[in-house]
């Protein structure tokens, strides 16, 4: 460890900057962002260093990937709420909770009713997270962030609108959204986000031709598609995936490109074609690979898909749940909804008849979040206890590159408004 603020820390910061490029960088991506950051006042050849490109990419990919929850304050009140992002890495609980937005509002929103409990009026949400940046939502207003950098911008073109995804295209940033018109229907959006923003309508039913959905398209396209804050797509190459629901039977695929829908259907196997239809499935990208969980309900346990280099759906887990220990928790209804590629599941439990759950599904009670490894091992204790203001869990990985998108746009992070004023 070298002291920054002793006597000989210029002679340190030599003895280190002419260590080899690999084992520097090697040393600097295992610090945390802040630290990092503050390591280019040292002098100019760590800035340069910090600065580069390639290390700002090598730096995110090291980032170990964290679980974002939206955890309700209940002091909240109608004239002044509390809001918080918190990142936790789920496999490794020891390291702990950390906020990575925190900010208090006072009165700003007093007519908003907290009791509402759809999707777009959720009073906190994650509605996207991909590049070490989130698309968030308070209260109305929308923003896209880097918490890493503590920059924040402003979308108003997003505010009171339904958000289903955040995507890359390139080094652009994009927003797939609906707008209703005045008709009352809804037209689907995507918006730029760079430098300046710019905002493009694709239409009312935007289905790839060799679909063959177009009949009734737009309405498939409603019964498919969610809330990214309720059910987030997952990105994979260049297409997001939607989740079959229980009101379409199809993987749901955007072309991020063509800026067109498809569906893509499930394997027919023994295993995902069983006569239970009570089923729960999600889609996941994992290590750029697009992965489906899949959960009967009623039973115990949850499998795990991938779907491979040869479009071939290919069972990677099948996990035996220990319901007695879940249970044992106090909970009235529980359901696994989050895999990682090594088969560890996160358990949601809702018990009853405690709390003011805010979630889009409107269960009412107090929830817990457990963790289970492959082999059905419950980590000791909850991981989180509490209600959450929207039950979509988001990956984030952290990133310290200066996007040009925050250039003369971010917020003083001393401001009332700063997402990050509280930290």
């Amino acid at each position: 460890e070298i002291d920054m603020e002793s006597k000989g820390s210029s002679r340190a910061a030599g003895h280190i900057a002419d260590l080899p490029e690999q084992i520097w960088w090697a040393i600097l991506e295992r610090l945390p962002p802040k630290s990092v950051l503050r390591f280019r006042a040292v002098c100019k050849s760590w800035l340069n260093c910090i600065s580069n490109n390639n290390f700002l990419e090598e730096y995110h990919g090291r980032q170990k990937p964290q679980h974002l929850i939206v955890p309700v304050d209940p002091d909240n009140t109608k004239h002044k709420r509390s809001h918080r992002v918190d990142a936790v890495d789920f496999e490794h609980p020891e390291d702990g909770v950390r906020s990575i937005i925190c900010f208090t509002s006072f009165g700003l929103f007093e007519g908003f009713d907290p009791d509402e409990e759809a999707a777009e009026y959720l009073m906190s949400a994650v509605q996207g997270s991909i590049g070490g940046l989130l698309l968030v939502s308070f209260e109305h207003r929308s923003y896209i962030c880097n918490p890493g950098t503590k920059e924040s911008r402003r979308l108003p073109q997003l505010d009171d609108h339904e958000v289903l995804g955040l995507y890359m295209l390139g080094d652009e940033f994009r927003v797939l959204y609906l707008k209703e018109d005045e008709e009352g229907d809804d037209e689907f959006f995507v918006l730029s986000v760079h430098q300046f923003l710019s905002n493009k309508s694709i239409g009312y039913c935007p289905v790839s031709p060799a679909a063959n959905q177009r009949e009734n398209g737009h309405k498939k396209l409603r019964f498919s598609l969610q809330s990214s804050a309720i059910e987030p797509p997952a990105m994979v190459g260049a297409n997001l995936y939607w989740a079959p629901t229980e009101l379409w039977p199809d993987i749901t695929v955007f072309d991020c490109q063509s800026e067109l829908f498809h569906w893509m259907k499930l394997p027919k196997t023994k295993e995902l074609i069983k006569s239970n239809d009570s089923k729960t499935m999600k889609v996941l990208e994992l290590d750029g690979e697009l992965g489906l969980s899949l959960h009967r309900r009623g039973e115990s346990s949850v499998e795990l898909w991938v779907l491979d280099s040869l479009k071939m759906w290919e069972l990677k887990h099948s996990i035996q749940l220990p319901v007695a220990d879940i249970t044992g928790f106090g909970a009235h209804t529980w359901d696994p909804f989050l895999m990682s590629m090594d088969g560890g599941v996160i358990v949601r439990c809702v018990s009853q008849g405690q709390g003011q759950g805010q979630g889009g599904d409107g269960q009412q009670g107090t929830q817990a979040l457990l963790y289970c490894n492959r082999d059905g091992e419950l980590a000791p204790g909850p991981l989180f206890v509490g209600d959450l203001a929207a039950p979509a869990i988001h990956l984030f990985k952290q990133s310290i590159r200066r996007y040009a998108l925050f250039q003369g746009h971010q917020q003083d992070a001393t401001s009332p408004l700063s997402l990050f004023r509280d930290l």
